[in-house]
């Protein structure tokens, strides 16, 4: 156990560590053996806590793609230090889920969930270009970036209610925006082809710090290591593409060899490992160190529009026209169906932190309760005539909803009403 943290790892693991940087796999702080204070234990299982298939073999290299001209193009192999640094992230994530991980006492309930109205909606996009495409929270600044067809990326202060930044660059719309490493630096994907490093000054906007331009169609999804070190673009030239964060220099790139679908989104699985990926109603699963397409799952009929992992390891959350789809990863089985209207699709999944809560986005917003009834607990709208909520998150212990519209120009947030901007 670390004296500092009190996060708990295996002997073996930080010892080998500390060998290679010094550091926390975890908080990033500078560590010494004289830092580590031996517990006694029971014996902790060598396994993951991803369904036995996601080890299993490759899919077979003799499936033809007409997805991209350079498909018989070898893919550099990663450099052995990331590799070992995937890996053994992926064993402290791990284990520090399993023995660590709680539900906090300050997580909203339920009855409180029921509560949430409307609180307000903020113009932070051009409304002469309408379509907010994107969203993230950093909680530990009370920050939030929404991605807009008006091909800019909006930093928002949750505290003084203002734009703190307008990052603009892109010439198309931003379709995925992150933020890394609380805040200090902001990821952006567009139409454009390309994916944008931005980086915060000391007064809170962030200016460009590189361009990466690989892919030859738009970007669809960007999606960050839980190391906070590397990050992956989805495009529809049917590539994802792996970079170290440090140097934004281009790791590997790997062709999808099947048919000629495009991606639609992707997502890292909580401990690092593992990438999601969708294609039409296709959800895909690749070891990203070995760039292996390990396992496929026929999620839907109709594209995939979002998926989510939950934060205990073995939930995921896919949706699309046909509706939203519960999987448990550990038995590879569609746990709950929670279907869609006639008219809308759903565009949005989200889970909360603490894998309570699950929140989709449509033509309305619904909450539902994991584990309890597939009626949803709470449903919001706002009534627009604006589309579609493209994009929806859960604010930190669910205090809040935020949400944006396809076709408007305004983050919305949703809350108690104590909350309500007078």
């Amino acid at each position: 156990m670390m004296k500092c943290s009190r996060l708990v790892f295996e002997k073996k693991l930080i010892e080998e560590r500390i060998r290679v940087d010094g550091k926390c796999p975890i908080t990033g702080g500078l560590l010494t053996m004289n830092d580590i204070i031996p517990i006694l234990t029971g014996k902790v299982q060598n396994s993951s806590s991803v369904a036995p298939a996601l080890k299993g073999p490759s899919s077979s290299n003799n499936e033809t793609s007409s997805c991209v001209a350079a498909e018989e193009s070898a893919c550099p192999p990663f450099p052995d230090s990331i590799t070992k640094d995937i890996k053994f992230n992926q064993r402290c994530l791990l284990q520090t889920r399993k023995r660590c991980r709680t539900i906090s006492p300050s997580l909203a309930t339920v009855d409180a969930l029921r509560g949430y109205i409307f609180n307000k909606g903020y113009t932070i996009h051009k409304t002469e270009m309408p379509g907010v495409l994107s969203l993230d929270i950093d909680n530990s600044k009370d920050i939030i970036a929404t991605g807009g067809a008006d091909a800019n990326a909006v930093v928002f202060d949750l505290l003084s209610r203002k734009i703190v930044s307008t990052l603009n660059g892109h010439s198309e719309k931003v379709t995925s925006v992150k933020f890394v490493n609380k805040g200090e630096l902001v990821v952006t994907g567009s139409g454009d082809n390309t994916v944008r490093v931005w980086k915060r000054s000391e007064k809170g906007s962030y200016k460009c710090k590189d361009i990466v331009d690989h892919h030859t169609a738009e970007v669809r999804a960007v999606t960050v290591h839980p190391s906070q070190k590397y990050f992956v673009t989805a495009s529809l030239d049917c590539t994802w593409q792996f970079y170290d964060l440090s140097s934004e220099s281009r790791v590997t790139r790997f062709a999808c060899r099947k048919g000629s679908e495009s991606f639609s989104t992707a997502v890292f699985h909580p401990d690092g490992q593992i990438l999601g990926t969708c294609a039409s109603g296709l959800v895909q699963f690749w070891d990203v160190a070995k760039q292996d397409d390990i396992l496929k799952i026929d999620a839907h009929t109709r594209p995939v529009t979002s998926i989510a992992f939950s934060e205990n390891g073995y939930s995921l959350a896919t949706a699309a026209g046909d509706g939203v789809k519960l999987w448990d990863l550990r038995f590879l089985r569609n746990m709950k169906t929670f279907p869609s209207d006639d008219i809308s699709q759903t565009r949005s999944v989200d889970f909360d932190h603490s894998g309570k809560y699950l929140a989709t986005g449509g033509a309305s917003i619904s909450i539902y309760e994991i584990g309890a009834s597939s009626d949803p607990v709470a449903i919001f709208s706002h009534m627009s005539s604006t589309g579609d909520f493209s994009c929806v998150k859960f604010g930190k212990e669910a205090k809040y909803v935020a949400a944006a519209r396809t076709l408007g120009s305004k983050l919305l947030l949703f809350g108690t009403s104590k909350g309500k901007d007078s």
